[in-house]
């Protein structure tokens, strides 16, 4: 994990490949059964002026290596173990998947919470392609962390 600033208030939390092994930790149920990785890059936005706050501060944009089990179908258990991770909030973080295809290339994933039993959090998860405007903002915001991190 790493910390880097980049314009202003921006900052890369991580990038890199994310594994997980497939199994039980203590009470903590594992993002799927068999082991697998994702290329994540997670960050917080830097606003453009200093009275813009985004109601989503932090983008993740994770992409399948063909290493493992897919979180494609069920992406919930996933984000929230980056959010225990990296202590977010999981409403917090616009989730982008990154299909690595040349058209519709990116897919957000939405999720609205459903419920409450305990402690636990139900969510109903979305997906959807990413609007122009979103692949536009996706892109130069990759474009920056990419030119910061190297």
């Amino acid at each position: 994990m790493f910390l880097v600033d980049f314009r202003g208030e921006g900052m890369a939390i991580f990038a890199g490949r994310y594994r997980w092994d497939g199994t039980k930790k203590g009470d903590r149920e594992p993002i799927a059964w068999f082991a697998g990785s994702y290329d994540v890059k997670l960050f917080k936005r830097a606003p453009s002026s200093l009275k813009v706050q985004y109601l989503k501060p932090y983008i993740c944009v994770y992409a399948p290596t063909g290493e493992g089990q897919s979180i494609s179908a069920n992406p919930e258990k996933f984000a929230q173990q980056l959010c225990t991770d990296f202590s977010l909030q999981l409403e917090q973080v616009l989730w982008v998947e990154d299909l690595l295809k040349e058209r519709n290339q990116y897919e957000v994933v939405m999720f609205t919470r459903s419920g409450k039993m305990g402690d636990r959090v139900f969510y109903r998860t979305e997906k959807r392609l990413a609007l122009e405007s979103e692949v536009r903002m996706i892109q130069r915001e990759l474009s920056e962390l990419e030119r910061q991190i190297g």
